[in-house]
């Protein structure tokens, strides 16, 4: 099985198929998941101008139900994710930076 999508990661899914409820998007891995309606945009738009099959685009991991792979596309949902990986980063590299080096309270005598 493929490695599992995880919530509020950001990757670039092909659209597949439209449905009444939403978008299918195959992400990289292989998974394919589902953007509800209500998550293709911010504001509501028209299943006429969904994004077109075949195209790429930006989506979010939402989490599963069930075994079905939930995504966004919502531009503030991409939005937040992405700062939320800068903020996962800048935290991680605060404390790898605070690891870094030799020890200052340790003196050569």
């Amino acid at each position: 099985m493929a490695e599992q999508l995880t919530k509020w990661s950001v990757t670039a899914g092909t659209v597949n198929h439209h449905m009444h409820y939403g978008l299918r998007v195959q992400i990289p891995s292989g998974e394919i998941g589902v953007v509800d309606r209500v998550y293709i945009d911010d504001d509501y738009v028209n299943p006429a101008d969904w994004p077109a099959i075949g195209s790429v685009i930006a989506v979010v991991g939402a989490g599963y139900a069930g075994l079905q792979l939930r995504l966004s596309s919502r531009p503030t949902h991409i939005e937040e994710a992405r700062a939320r990986m800068a903020d996962n980063h800048h935290s991680t590299t605060q404390a790898e930076a605070e690891d870094f080096g030799p020890d200052c309270r340790v003196r050569s005598s």
